[in-house]
């Protein structure tokens, strides 16, 4: 049975390389109808085969938990960085994926062969016998790694800058070369959960950071070759007597130290967020309630807004700034589009929502702004507004 994995990679590689050549035949008008149809087709036919003539294996794999337990790390650390970008350069609209229906398709023509593409890889390295299991593993790292067949066309066609490269060679090799390691000892699920998260996140995040996409692919290149770092150090038999004495250490310990230090960690972690979020630093978060600023930040997003001492508006706050003030009493975050002066000479700011047709009807004083918004993250108020709302209505 083992010798079958070296015909199956053969038949995935002519199969796979056919479906791309193909790709790159047919006119452009009809590229998206062939990816959505031709694709999924093949990949699927290819891992029922893969399965037909290898079978399921009931053997336990001595480290799922630890790969597994790396594939969660992993790609709850790639979701902190995605939020960490778009707090400190912004986040714009993916033109890949600006709608549902667009990222249900995204799922079918992309998602879909990503899945079954795994599952492929996991088989046939996993039956590989020891002769040929390097070769299995770097075509597979190949064959796998230019799944994306627009970024190949691209390339045919002389666009090879260094976004290009990086973006259609160097990060998908990269993304496939780590899958086959954890392939090779870990879990199905960890090698699908991370292919998945990575590659598809162009495709499924309707907002993403405002950086480069040579940025972008060294960002996900570095976390998954540091995934793969920290799988090959939890899992070296070398550290396996290090691990025992940190563990006898540990065992004895004070363990009234230990607990309240680590209580005093956690209740101190717990105080500085919720001293954030009750606006007691210099930067304080605010919900967006409405939509009047739709366009630069939708209702339900988590906006920043640097605190404006007394005194010091007029030199912090410019024509452009969106600024958080109160007017008749209420709170409100606007623009400014102009500058007046009152009675007295003081300066006083005309707002305007970004969404909104006219100016507001008052100038804004001096006195009554209270910051200006630096930053926003999308989505992150809505579990206020869900939780305001059943209060509201009890």
């Amino acid at each position: 049975m083992k010798t079958d994995s070296l015909k199956l990679t053969i038949i995935v590689f002519v199969a796979v390389t056919a479906v791309q050549v193909m790709f790159m035949l047919i006119p452009l008008g009809s590229a998206g109808a062939y990816n959505l149809v031709v694709r999924p087709l093949v990949y699927a036919v290819l891992a029922v085969a893969v399965f037909v003539f290898l079978g399921t294996d009931g053997r336990p794999v001595p480290k799922a938990f630890e790969s597994n337990v790396v594939a969660v790390i992993s790609v709850t650390a790639f979701g902190g960085v995605i939020l960490i970008m778009s707090f400190l350069f912004g986040a714009g609209t993916n033109a890949m994926a600006p709608n549902i229906s667009i990222i249900s398709r995204n799922l079918w023509t992309h998602g879909l062969p990503v899945i079954l593409g795994e599952i492929i890889r996991y088989k046939l390295i996993k039956n590989a016998n020891d002769k040929n299991r390097t070769f299995i593993i770097i075509a597979l790292i190949v064959i796998l790694a230019f799944g994306n067949m627009f970024g190949v066309r691209a390339l045919l066609g002389g666009n090879i800058g260094a976004a290009v490269f990086y973006e259609v060679i160097f990060s998908p090799l990269v993304l496939s070369g780590v899958m086959s390691y954890f392939a090779l000892t870990g879990s199905l699920w960890s090698v699908i959960m991370l292919s998945f998260a990575y590659a598809m996140t162009p495709y499924i995040l309707p907002i993403i950071p405002n950086i480069q996409t040579i940025v972008w692919t060294l960002i996900v290149s570095g976390l998954l070759f540091l995934s793969a770092v920290v799988y090959r150090l939890i899992t070296d038999e070398k550290n396996r007597a290090l691990k025992a004495r940190e563990k006898r250490w540990a065992k004895y310990a004070p363990k009234t130290i230990r607990g309240y230090i680590g209580y005093a960690t956690t209740a101190g972690l717990i105080g500085v967020i919720a001293a954030f979020f009750a606006g007691v630093f210099p930067v304080y978060p605010l919900v967006v309630l409405t939509g009047s600023m739709a366009g630069t930040f939708e209702q339900g997003s988590l906006i920043f807004v640097h605190r404006v001492p007394q005194g010091e508006t007029l030199e912090i706050v410019g024509e452009g700034e969106i600024i958080h003030f109160i007017s008749r009493g209420r709170a409100y975050v606007h623009r400014v589009i102009a500058f007046t002066y009152s009675h007295s000479g003081e300066r006083q700011y005309i707002t305007q929502g970004d969404a909104n047709d006219v100016a507001d009807a008052l100038p804004v004083s001096q006195h009554d702004v209270l910051g200006v918004v630096h930053a926003s993250l999308p989505f992150l108020g809505y579990p206020y507004i869900f939780v305001r709302a059943l209060f509201r209505r009890s």
